[in-house]
C-alpha cells in the first residue's frame, strides 16, 4: 500500500482513548497482546492444570484474574508509552536548545574575532603611521608598504 501524505499527517495524531500517537498504536497492541497472551497461558496453566477444586470455581478465579491483570498491564503500558513519549520530546527539546546555543555561540565567536581583527588592523596602522611620522620628522626616506591583506605573487601564493 502506498502512503500519502494525508497518511503521515494522521500518524502523528493522538489515539484519544489511549492517549498515544497513532503511529504507535498497532505495534503497541501488538505487543500487548503477546505479552496478555503468554501470561494468560502461564496462568491457565497454573490455575486450571494443577488444582483440585471443581471447574467453575478454576474458571472464575482464571476469568477474574485475567480481566484484573488486562487493565494492569493496560495501564503500565500506557503509562511507559506516554514515559517514552515525554522522554523523546525532552530529548529533542534539549538538541533544540543546545543548537540554538552553539548558533548564538558561533555568530557570538564571529563578531568578537571582527572586533579583534579590527582592532589588530588599527594597531598595525598606527605603528606604521608612527614609524612614517618618525622618518618624515628625521628626513629619511620611508619606503615601507602601509598595512594590509599579505600581497600574493603571481602564484597565488604570499612570498613569506
Amino acid at each position: 500500500m502506498k502512503r500519502n501524505r494525508a497518511d503521515n499527517a494522521r500518524d502523528d495524531e493522538i489515539v484519544p482513548f489511549i492517549g498515544i500517537p497513532r503511529k504507535w498504536a498497532n505495534p503497541a497492541l501488538k505487543i500487548y497482546t503477546i505479552i496478555f497472551l503468554a501470561y494468560g497461558i502461564w496462568f491457565g496453566y497454573q490455575t486450571l492444570g494443577n488444582t483440585a477444586k471443581p471447574l467453575i470455581e478454576k474458571l472464575t478465579t482464571f476469568y477474574t484474574h485475567l480481566a484484573a491483570a488486562s487493565v494492569v498491564e493496560a495501564l503500565l503500558f500506557v503509562s511507559l508509552i506516554q514515559l517514552g513519549d515525554i522522554l523523546m520530546y525532552l530529548t529533542n527539546r534539549f538538541r533544540t536548545d543546545v543548537e540554538k546555543v552553539r548558533a548564538e555561540g558561533i555568530e557570538q565567536g564571529k563578531a568578537e574575532g571582527i572586533e579583534q581583527g579590527k582592532v589588530e588592523a588599527y594597531r598595525q596602522w598606527q605603528a606604521w603611521n608612527t614609524r612614517r611620522m618618525d622618518a618624515e620628522a628625521k628626513g629619511q626616506p620611508f619606503d615601507e608598504p602601509p598595512p594590509g591583506p599579505p600581497k600574493t605573487s603571481e602564484s597565488g601564493v604570499s612570498p613569506d
